[in-house]
Order: structure tokens, then C-alpha cells, then sequence
């Protein structure tokens, strides 16, 4: 899976928490200083180039357009990746990261603990 870039993440999340969109309500729902048209058009056509976006024709030139995956598998992908890439593939070593880093406090690993037996 294609790792997104800032700008596509934008437009990712967008359709990820509206639903099927049009060009012109993406554009809209973009955070100010919205992109131009044209430039959002392009981002979205490389995305569903990319198998991240599909569309469907409702009438002349209309279209909608919608995300093929979603945040949360997207995000899976995303994190096994960078396990896999900076903590050779331990889930154990990067929870202890994020640790050491204060990233997690005593609470959230006793709740993620909890999650985890529950499973």
C-alpha cells in the first residue's frame, strides 16, 4: 500500500469522515487556505490511481467519489510498517518507546492490558 503524503492524508480524511463526496465538496471541506480545484482534482486522481479512492458516475461530468479503505486499515498498514521498519518488527519494543518517551502513562497500558485479555 502507497504511503500518503500530507496533503493526500488531508483529503483522505475528508472522505474518511464524510462519506462520498464531489470534487467541489472535498474542495470545500479542505482547511483553510483551501487548494485550488484543479490541484485537489490531481490528488485525487493519483489516490484513486492508487486504489485509495474509487468514484462513481452520477451524471455527466458528476461525480462522487469515496474511500476505497479505511482510516482504520489504512492506519493498521501504516503502523506495521513503521514496527516493522524502527523496531524490527516487536510491538513490545516500540510499546516501550513510546514508554520511555512518556508517550503512554501507567493508565493507558493498564486499559490497553485489559483490552488485550478481553481478546
Amino acid at each position: 500500500m502507497k504511503k500518503l503524503t500530507d496533503k493526500e492524508i488531508e483529503i483522505m480524511n475528508v472522505l474518511w469522515d464524510c462519506g462520498a463526496l464531489s470534487m467541489r465538496d472535498i474542495v470545500e471541506r479542505l482547511p483553510e487556505p483551501q487548494p485550488h480545484f484543479n490541484t485537489v482534482a490531481t490528488f485525487v486522481r493519483r489516490l484513486e490511481s492508487s486504489g485509495m479512492v474509487t468514484h462513481k458516475e452520477l451524471g455527466a461530468r458528476f461525480f462522487l467519489y469515496e474511500p476505497a479503505i479505511s482510516r482504520e486499515k489504512y492506519a493498521e498498514q501504516v503502523n506495521r510498517e513503521s514496527v516493522n521498519k524502527f523496531f524490527g518488527g516487536s510491538y513490545m519494543e516500540f510499546i516501550s518507546c513510546l514508554v520511555e518517551q512518556q508517550e503512554v502513562s501507567v493508565d493507558e497500558l493498564k486499559d490497553l492490558i485489559k483490552m488485550v485479555e478481553k481478546k
